[in-house]
């Protein structure tokens, strides 16, 4: 049976005049800037080829504006000094002066750190790669390095102040167990000899409950919260699984991870990680796979080295790593960082090193143990 072709009158559109109506074409300029001010900035090269309306906005100034006047956050790099064993320090990253380094950066660093001496069974924040997690311009961190414990320690990173704060219903390992945030509560998973229920944390009622009957048994390597989930990188085997507050836990990836995991963050609802064979990597949450970061060009994996932390910057990733450098016998140790820009270019997110340079120097020895975004 033959398709009758159609008139000249109802000829479908030229491709290279048609564009697909969009329901925000509809909308006011102010209406339309509104939206995007809040849609991830990797997404920006997608949404200019949807039309040409849509690209003026996104390169607009206006956007730039208002994207300014969004909730900004810092990044918060921890460090152990082995000279200063009762003090917790960080370096705080934050929009503002220029400083000197390789590349032009942009931001303020500010050096701060607070006595631990005056506590009871000092936190030892900076000692061990534990869970971390931020709320608003707090941050908290279990204690459970050498033993199990069920404390938990509070940083108020605008006075500078640590406290304790309410205790955990069980005994943790800080360095097995994961944390993340979901609707503004704190779930912590796994961690303990036995299994056990996963609890939360309310940081406005500041009350601890368990989340759900079910015991589990889970050791984790790293977390990362992703929209209503927490994505965990299992010891044994080393696979990924997610915790959701509706459905429990599932596993993500059932292959083992066959290269070495050394670090994995959030940057605008992407979770990426550094690999020590594989480089720099992002997880499609879709398809379950990990994918490769690849450059501008999209041909070339990024590499930044072995990253040891990594965290989230005005919506680029910031790579951070240390570097010991012997000058006329006097060793010095490097923190240094890479800010990379990302784009989604199809179905593939594409990074480019944007600057680049050294964050701070010292005559001794120090090791990362935590980088975070907190909200100022």
């Amino acid at each position: 049976m033959s398709i009758p072709a159609a008139s000249n009158s109802e000829k479908a559109p030229q491709k290279d005049n048609y564009q697909p109506p969009s329901c925000l074409s509809s909308l006011p300029d102010d209406v339309v800037l509104n939206c995007l001010s809040r849609v991830p900035r990797c997404d920006d090269l997608n949404i200019s080829c949807v039309s040409k309306t849509l690209r003026s906005l996104v390169r607009s100034p206006e956007l730039c504006l208002l994207r300014s006047h969004l909730p900004k956050k810092s990044v918060y790099l921890f460090y152990h000094s082995h000279q200063e064993p009762n003090r917790c320090h960080w370096i705080t990253l934050r929009p503002g002066e220029k400083i000197t380094t390789t590349y032009d950066y942009q931001v303020e660093v500010e050096h701060r750190s607070c006595s631990l001496s005056d506590l009871l069974n000092p936190p030892y924040l900076s000692t061990f790669s534990s869970s971390a997690v931020s709320v608003g311009s707090e941050i908290y961190f279990p204690q459970g390095c050498f033993s199990p414990s069920t404390n938990l320690w509070v940083l108020d990173t605008r006075s500078g102040a640590i406290r304790m704060g309410p205790s955990m219903k069980v005994a943790r390992w800080a360095h097995k167990e994961a944390m993340g945030v979901v609707d503004g509560k704190i779930y912590v998973i796994g961690g303990s000899v036995e299994k056990c229920q996963v609890e939360v944390f309310d940081p406005k009622s500041q009350t601890w409950e368990f989340a759900g009957e079910d015991k589990v048994k889970h050791e984790s390597r790293f977390s990362a919260s992703l929209e209503d989930k927490i994505y965990m990188v299992e010891l044994y085997p080393e696979r990924i699984s997610a915790y959701s507050p509706r459905e429990g836990i599932s596993i993500e990836v059932t292959e083992r991870l066959t290269d070495q995991m050394n670090c994995m963050c959030v940057v605008e609802n992407v979770i990426y990680a550094c690999f020590k064979r594989s480089g720099l990597m992002w997880f499609d949450t879709k398809l379950k796979v990990w994918r490769r970061l690849v450059d501008s060009n999209g041909k070339v994996t990024l590499y930044s080295l072995i990253a040891e932390k990594m965290g989230e910057f005005e919506g680029k990733l910031a790579v951070f790593w240390t570097r010991s450098i012997n000058t006329d016998g006097v060793v010095k140790k490097d923190i240094r960082c890479r800010m990379i820009a990302l784009d989604r270019v199809g179905e593939e997110i594409r990074g480019k090193i944007v600057r680049s340079g050294i964050v701070a120097s010292f005559a001794y020895p120090i090791t990362l143990s935590h980088c975070l975004a907190v909200s100022d």
